[in-house]
């Protein structure tokens, strides 16, 4: 961003809109802001490819990273913890100053960095490979607006923010728990959730009802044989 605020200076300096480069300037400024956010500070802090650059002598970056870890921290003495364990990270202490860990910080994924170099500072380490691990593309989150369009429909218009929020935080969760059971490779909604566009939220009700009136005759006999013993 201040790469691209510089060149459009140089560029509007002798343009006949010259005029209204202020302008254009708070438009910049104002959606860098709205997309800046502490994690995406303390993403670009624990990425080892820019730690040779020093990131802790941007006073915008380290400000982030403080805000991101009083979010990320359950209490103090964890927050004291991470400053401890980035500092030593920032300053190259132990192993992340040995030659391996810096060629390594250039040809090797993030997530493998940190798994192999995080032994020294592993509450930093476990904090990295989350926030370093998150996509970058809007995939996820058009995701989340599919899921939305579940619960808060034409027949459920009523719902305020805060609820369908609430709901689909516990869908989105019940989803992800839900991989890590056995009925999700087997059984009849095997893999439910690999396309996003396809979903038995809606038939799920009607496949219960039927799965429902199958067992009634048969309850139907039990409940007519317990009355002739009692009889």
């Amino acid at each position: 961003m201040d790469c691209m605020i510089g060149e459009v200076s140089d560029i509007m300096a002798h343009n006949k809109h010259h005029a209204d480069y202020e302008k254009m300037k708070d438009i910049m400024v104002s959606r860098w802001e709205k997309m800046n956010i502490p994690m995406h500070c303390l993403g670009f802090a624990l990425n080892p490819f820019f730690y040779m650059r020093s990131p802790n002598c941007d006073r915008e970056v380290v400000n982030g990273v403080l805000r991101a870890f009083d979010k990320v921290g359950e209490d103090e003495e964890e927050r004291r913890v991470f400053r401890m364990q980035l500092a030593k990270f920032q300053a190259k202490e132990g192993i992340f100053g040995t030659l391996a860990a810096r060629i390594d910080a250039v040809t090797m994924s993030l997530i493998s960095w940190w798994s192999t170099y995080g032994a020294e500072t592993p509450e930093l380490a476990e904090i990295s490979k989350k926030v370093l691990s998150q996509p970058i593309s809007s995939s996820s989150a058009e995701r989340i607006w599919s899921t939305y369009s579940y619960i808060r429909n034409v027949k459920r218009n009523r719902l305020n923010s805060v609820r369908a929020d609430k709901l689909v935080y516990i869908h989105s969760n019940i989803r992800l728990i839900s991989r890590f059971t056995k009925n999700y490779n087997d059984g009849l909604y095997r893999k439910w959730d690999i396309n996003p566009e396809v979903t038995y939220l809606d038939d799920s009700a009607t496949r219960l009802e039927e799965l429902r009136w199958g067992e009634r005759p048969e309850e139907e006999n039990t409940t007519q044989a317990s009355k002739r013993k009692k009889y």
